[in-house]
């Protein structure tokens, strides 16, 4: 048997799957989250067709996760940024707005909440020609990084010599975005799984996964249900927050047709009519993404209930009550369109609150597809991947795995580079 999600009887507030192996042939039935069911896969399915998916060379160098800094000496307050700035226009090179996961998730602006000192991988003689941001660096963050050198390990002595510089700063990710417009970006630790655009001028940690793309196709993409049935069953969970693993979710994840070379008009429309949409939403209710989604997903919403969690007067509550419905239709609109653009029309997506069984008991409501497009959905998903990873194995077979899929080292975005 199995449990794919419920709480643990013991102190700890964490939800976690509980499963039963015999050894060998069992005389008795198979359940899955208390259902009669003929199989239980390793990833709790009693589908035998949910296999693990391919890395697809496609999705290479597609998207990456934020800088790692190795020390809090780095973040400066928003003003401190604005009197460098002031003192030498010239210092707005390496004092820059920085965004995190919570700036992403909770501020209706989805702005920086701070700045951070950032010298790139400048050498110590070109970090010093910005004479005051050095200086507060020679002050503060010298004598924290200092100290990782009498730690163990060439890497923390690395930190120390190198102390005016990140641990990791993801050179080649601002190289290519800071070219571009715009880019998406969504937080790895997260209830729902939400792109943002962003502009590329500022610094991203590593607790968020930045595509490098300004295109609304790809935004539609990653936004629409279709990825997130796949995130949900491929990226690791706790409870109802998701942890967003790039290297299972999406660099495995085949987008429709050749739309990273070529250009989807009616994705881009609609995915720019929803992101702006929501970003007129989360303005007005002073809310961020997650209290929106909390209000998207909720059965029985009513005005009162904006106005309860957006405490704003009766009039806009009206106006984020009708807000969010169109937020709905909106996603209705952009689930199609996906679903369109992978040639599946014959595919009722069957919008509606359901349950979604993998989400713990309490919480598990969620407006999205019907369960049975869900299972269809992975499935054609999967199909598509493997296929994808065949070709492109058929193109460059020396790059072969072991029964013919491709597999990707996982890094730890914690391990520094140090550039």
């Amino acid at each position: 048997m199995a449990m794919r999600s419920t709480r643990w009887p013991g102190r700890a507030n964490v939800y976690v799957s509980l499963l039963s192996i015999a050894k060998g042939e069992a005389s008795y039935g198979k359940y899955l989250d208390g259902r009669a069911v003929q199989y239980i896969s390793p990833l709790l399915e009693d589908d035998k067709d949910l296999v693990t998916p391919c890395v697809l060379d496609a999705q290479a160098d597609r998207g990456y996760i934020g800088s790692v800094l190795y020390g809090d000496s780095f973040f400066v307050p928003n003003d401190f940024r604005v009197r460098m700035i002031s003192i030498n226009p010239r210092n707005q090179d390496v004092v820059l707005p920085v965004i995190n996961g919570d700036d992403a998730n909770s501020s209706p602006e989805q702005s920086a909440s701070r700045s951070v000192i950032c010298f790139r991988d400048f050498d110590i003689g070109r970090a010093q020609s910005y004479v005051e941001p050095f200086q507060y660096a020679d002050e503060f963050i010298r004598t924290e990084r200092e100290r990782y050198a009498s730690k163990p390990g060439s890497a923390n002595k690395r930190l120390a010599e190198r102390w005016w510089l990140f641990g990791r700063y993801s050179t080649k990710m601002y190289a290519s975005i800071v070219q571009k417009e715009r880019c998406f970006a969504a937080a790895i630790t997260t209830k729902y799984v939400v792109f943002s655009e962003f502009s590329t001028g500022q610094v991203f940690l590593n607790t968020l996964f930045i595509v490098d793309s300004d295109r609304w196709e790809h935004f539609a993409i990653l936004q629409s249900t279709h990825h997130e049935v796949w995130a949900r069953k491929y990226s690791g969970a706790v409870a109802t927050t998701l942890r967003y693993s790039p290297s299972d979710c999406f660099e495995t994840f085949a987008f429709p047709g050749d739309l990273w070379e070529t250009r989807g008009s009616a994705l881009a429309q609609i995915g720019e009519q929803y992101h702006q949409h929501r970003r007129s939403l989360m303005r007005g209710l002073c809310l961020g993404v997650t209290d929106i989604y909390n209000l998207f997903h909720t059965r029985d919403l009513s005005s009162g209930l904006v106005a309860k969690v957006s405490k704003k007067p009766a009039d806009i509550a009206r106006a984020g009550f009708d807000g969010l419905l169109e937020l709905r239709r909106l996603h209705v609109a952009l689930d199609n369109a996906v679903r369109d653009a992978y040639g599946w029309s014959d595919l009722n997506l069957g919008h509606d609150f359901v349950e979604v069984e993998t989400l713990p008991e309490n919480d598990r409501v969620r407006y999205t597809i019907s369960p049975a497009a869900r299972k269809e959905v992975l499935k054609r998903l999967l199909a598509l991947n493997l296929q994808r990873a065949k070709e492109e194995a058929a193109k460059t077979p020396a790059a072969k795995a072991k029964g013919g899929k491709k597999t990707t080292a996982k890094v730890d975005p914690n391990q520094p580079d140090l550039i």
